[in-house]
């Protein structure tokens, strides 16, 4: 047993380490997974496996790209005005004020410069942004170099297969090989179309209610909502921290502060308790602890990255190892209740 543990820990310093190289190849794969029934069913079509690919590849590089126009506006926006927040809850707070005020006073010192009031936040701003300037080419390289990798995966992943099962000697190994191999794609791909789809409900019907409620850029949102979706617990709770904010800053009375951040909170809470249970039924549930334990370990090995792809990457795990029996009874501990493992 703490042969095993060793074993866990050398790999998991390794994946740390090689972050790099390994989290490419790893995003490439959950792309080319989720992606490959789409890229099947055009090639049903009549198109060429490259084409097909090809086609798939170049529409989520379109829908990534489309999406970031829109996006980056409203974002820059919203965080030009976060100096007004800290006036805002210095009102709402009333004792608090003079405390907020020191903070502001130290956060956002203002200076004369020719006769203008300039404020060191903007230098702040000014140098973030050409931070991230000075690493968007890194950022394109990476992109490309993960989207390349997942086109090479669609395209040549069931060619790799097959020489797998010739590599095999009797039948029933290759049957059996088979069958995992079918039935694990299936069930993931499975599994990331309807939460695809959950999220994008659950972001139509945040940018919807917060247009209602008067919120300023509602798209942006209920973009935030669908993405931090992926991350369970953790990624709500961060855009209701955020949604607080926007009413504090949006709203005069604490009842409408409380009504932005309470609208997604009942969404959220409709959308996790009932329709992700009910529509995935429950061999896809597992025990929160562990949930949010998994997360917390990928995203100090991977960052935020490794929080977002920690949730399919444990389904991926769960369905391979009752298909294989990986761990044998061990994968019960995944589970809400004890009982069945099957997927």
């Amino acid at each position: 047993m703490a042969l095993k543990v060793l074993v866990v820990i050398a790999v998991l310093y390794t994946l740390y380490f090689c972050g790099s190289l390994v989290l490419p190849i790893f995003v490439a794969g959950f792309i080319a997974l989720f992606s490959s029934p789409l890229t099947r069913l055009i090639e049903k079509s009549g198109l060429p496996r490259s084409l097909a690919a090809a086609f798939v590849i170049s529409l989520l590089i379109f829908l990534m790209v489309l999406t970031c126009v829109f996006l980056v506006d409203p974002a820059s926006h919203w965080i030009g005005r976060l100096p007004e927040l800290s006036d805002k809850i210095a009102v709402a707070t009333g004792e608090l004020a003079s405390s907020f005020d020191s903070i502001k006073s130290y956060l956002f010192p203002v200076v004369e410069v020719e006769g203008a009031m300039v404020s060191v936040a903007e230098s702040l701003l000014v140098a973030a942004f050409s931070a991230v300037a000075g690493t968007t080419a890194t950022f394109v390289i990476q992109i490309t170099v993960v989207f390349v990798i997942a086109y090479f995966f669609l395209v040549y992943g069931d060619a790799l297969m097959r020489n797998l099962l010739r590599a095999q000697s009797s039948f029933s190994e290759k049957r059996k090989t088979v069958i995992i191999f079918q039935t694990v794609r299936d069930d993931i791909s499975h599994y990331a179309l309807v939460i695809f789809l959950i999220n994008a409900g659950l972001g139509m019907a945040t940018a919807g209610v917060m247009f209602a409620l008067g919120v300023g850029d509602p798209l942006l949102w209920g973009a935030l909502a669908a993405t931090l979706n992926f991350a369970p617990y953790l990624g709500p709770l961060f855009l209701l921290v955020i949604l607080t904010g926007v009413g504090f800053i949006e709203c005069e009375s604490i009842g409408g502060v409380l009504m932005v951040p309470g609208v997604y909170l009942l969404l959220n809470f409709f959308e996790s308790q009932f329709v992700t249970p009910t529509v995935l039924g429950k061999r896809f549930n597992m025990n929160p602890l562990l949930v949010v334990l998994w997360m917390f370990v990928w995203g100090w090995v991977w960052g935020v990255i490794g929080i977002l792809i920690a949730i399919p990457m444990l389904v991926f795990f769960k369905i391979l190892a009752v298909h294989i029996g990986l761990v044998g009874g061990w994968i019960n501990i995944l589970d809400v209740s004890p009982g069945s493992s099957r997927c």
